[in-house]
C-alpha cells in the first residue's frame, strides 16, 4: 500500500437505509434545509409529456409507406425509452383531392389507435414532394385552377409558392385543418410545411428557387393564424436556404420569427454534407437556436438512419452534441423504432430523460409550520434537461397526518427553471390543519396527470406526489 502523506483518510460512507429522507442537516445553511440529494434518481426513464423522442410515422406524404410496411400492427412500442409522439408529415392532396372536400380518415385511425397508448402527434401539411410518383402533393385541382407550378423533369409539378391563386386555396385549407386540431389537445406541435421541398423550406430536388422573405411570412402566417393554441416550428432552412439574398433579409425574418414566438426545427442532423462541412454537431447555424429556443420548443430529426455512415454516426455522440447544444425537447429519426432501438439502446435511454425538461428536487427549507397563517418556505431545484418546460405545470405541497390532509397549489412557475441552473423558489403555505406531526408531500401536476421527477420511487405515492419528510404544525 503507498503512503500519500498529503492524503487524508476518508470515512467510511454511510449505507444507503442510514440516510433519514428529508432530514439531512447541510452545515452551513438554514437549520430547517431538508437534503434530498441521497433520494434523487437519474436511473429511471420517466415518462413524462411534451418531451422526448418521436417516430416519422408517416414520411412525406401517404403513397410512401418508407418504415409503416416494416411495423407490427400489434407492436404500440410501449417500451421505447421516452417515445412522445408520432410525426405525421402528409400532403394537402393526401386530403383535399376535390376542392372543398376533406378526407381526414386515415389521419383519425392514426391518431384514435396511437393516443390510446398515451402517444401525441406532431404534424407537417406539405405541398411539395420532389417526386414524379406524388406529382399531386398541391392538389390537382389547384392548378386547373391557374395556380402557377414548375414542370419538372421526371414528372415532378412544384408549385409557385407565392402564387397568389396557391396561397387562396391553400388558406382555405389551412383554415379547415387549424378546425380540426387546434383545439385538439393530441397536437403536440405543427411545423410550417406549406413550403418547400418536403416541406422543409428549402428548393432543393426542385425549382432551386430562392423565394424572398415575404412569401415565406405569408406561409408562417397561415400557421400562426389556424393554430394559434399549438407551438408553430419553423425549420431552420427557411432561413439557411436563402443567404444568397443577403443577410439584411434573413435577419428580418428571424425577427419576424421571434416575434411570432415560432420554434425551430433542424431536419438535417448528421447528414453527410454537414456533417463533412459543419461543426462536430453537424449544425449549420447553432447561433439561430439561441434566438428561438427561448419562445417554443426545438426538434431535431435524424437522417435515414440506415443510409448514415459509422464516422459520420459516430456511436451518436455528434446527434447528441446537437440535442444539448440546442437546448432540444424534441429529437427523432427516419427509420422502424425497432431496429434503431436494438442498435442505439443506451443512446435512446441517456436521451429519454434529457430532452426537453427532467425535475430534481435538491432540498426544501421547511421549518415548523404555525397554522392558519402565511408560512414562508423555499424549494431548490434543478433542471437537468436540455431545455426549459414550456408549459406551467401545477405544482402542489401536501401535508398529510393524523389531523387530515391539506393541499396547497404553489406560487411556482416551473418555466423558469432553466436547464442546469439551480433554482430557489420562495413561497407561502398556509395549513388549515390541527397541530402535530405530518408527513410533506410535493406533486407536480398538468390536470390530473402527475409529472414524474426525479426521486426514487419508493417516495412516491400511488396520486404522484413525493414523500419529503416530516413536519411540525403548531
Amino acid at each position: 500500500m503507498f503512503d500519500y502523506p498529503n492524503c487524508v483518510n476518508c470515512p467510511e460512507p454511510a449505507t444507503a437505509h442510514a440516510i433519514e429522507v428529508g432530514n439531512w442537516d447541510v452545515p452551513g445553511r438554514n437549520p430547517f434545509y431538508r437534503d434530498l440529494r441521497p433520494i434523487a434518481d437519474d436511473r429511471r426513464i420517466l415518462r413524462n409529456p411534451h418531451k422526448g423522442w418521436y417516430w416519422h410515422y408517416i414520411d412525406n406524404g401517404y403513397p410512401r409507406p418508407n418504415y409503416r410496411r416494416d411495423h407490427d400492427p400489434s407492436d404500440h412500442l410501449e417500451d421505447f425509452p421516452g417515445l412522445n409522439h408520432l410525426y405525421l408529415r402528409f400532403d394537402w392532396g393526401d386530403i383535399e383531392k376535390e376542392e372543398g372536400v376533406y378526407d381526414w380518415s386515415y389521419i383519425d385511425s392514426i391518431m384514435d389507435e396511437w393516443s390510446r397508448y398515451d402517444y401525441r402527434f406532431g404534424m407537417r401539411l406539405v405541398t411539395y414532394e420532389g417526386s414524379g410518383e406524388i406529382p399531386f402533393a398541391t392538389p390537382e385541382y389547384v392548378y386547373k385552377a391557374g395556380a402557377k407550378c414548375y414542370a419538372l423533369p421526371g414528372g415532378r409539378l412544384e408549385p409557385d409558392y407565392g402564387d397568389p391563386v396557391f396561397l387562396e386555396k391553400l388558406a382555405r385549407f389551412m383554415e379547415e385543418a387549424g378546425r380540426k386540431f387546434n383545439s385538439d389537445p393530441r397536437v403536440e406541435l405543427v411545423d410550417v410545411g406549406t413550403f418547400g421541398t418536403w416541406g422543409e423550406g428549402h428548393t432543393g430536388n426542385g425549382s432551386d428557387v430562392v423565394y424572398p422573405a415575404e412569401v415565406i411570412k405569408k406561409h408562417i402566417d397561415l400557421h400562426v393564424k389556424n393554430f394559434p393554441d399549438k407551438f408553430v416550428i419553423l425549420n431552420d432552412d427557411h432561413i439557411n436556404h436563402r443567404w444568397s439574398r443577403g443577410a439584411e433579409e434573413n435577419l428580418d425574418l428571424i425577427d419576424y420569427a421571434a416575434a411570432l414566438g415560432l420554434g425551430l426545427d433542424d431536419d438535417s442532423v448528421c447528414v453527410r454534407c454537414y456533417a463533412d462541412n459543419c461543426g462536430y454537431n453537424t449544425l449549420r447555424t447553432p447561433w439561430l437556436f439561441d434566438r428561438l429556443s427561448p419562445n417554443a420548443p426545438v426538434v431535431l430529426e435524424f437522417e435515414h438512419y440506415q443510409a448514415v455512415a459509422m464516422q459520420v454516426f459516430k456511436n451518436g455522440y455528434p446527434f447528441l452534441d446537437a440535442m444539448q447544444r440546442t437546448h432540444a425537447t424534441f429529437a427523432g429519426f427516419h427509420g422502424y423504432p425497432r431496429p434503431w432501438l436494438k442498435r442505439e439502446p443506451w443512446l435512446t435511454e441517456y436521451a429519454a430523460n434529457r430532452l426537453g425538461y427532467w425535475f430534481f428536487i435538491d432540498g426544501i427549507e421547511l421549518p415548523p409550520l404555525m397554522a392558519g397563517v402565511n408560512n414562508r418556505i423555499k424549494l431548490h431545484v434543478v433542471n437537468r434537461g436540455f431545455a426549459v418546460s414550456y408549459r406551467k405545470f401545477c405544482v402542489k405541497l401536501r401535508l398529510t397526518g393524523a389531523g387530515g390532509n391539506y393541499v396547497q397549489e404553489l406560487d411556482v412557475d416551473c418555466r423558469r427553471w432553466q436547464p442546469g441552473e439551480p433554482a430557489v423558489e420562495a413561497v407561502s403555505f398556509r395549513p388549515q390543519l390541527s397541530p402535530g406531526t405530518y408527513c410533506a408531500e410535493l406533486g407536480v401536476f398538468e390536470g390530473s396527470r402527475p409529472i414524474e421527477l426525479a426521486l426514487k420511487e419508493s417516495v412516491k405515492t400511488e396520486d404522484g406526489y413525493y414523500r419529503l419528510g416530516s413536519v411540525e404544525v403548531r
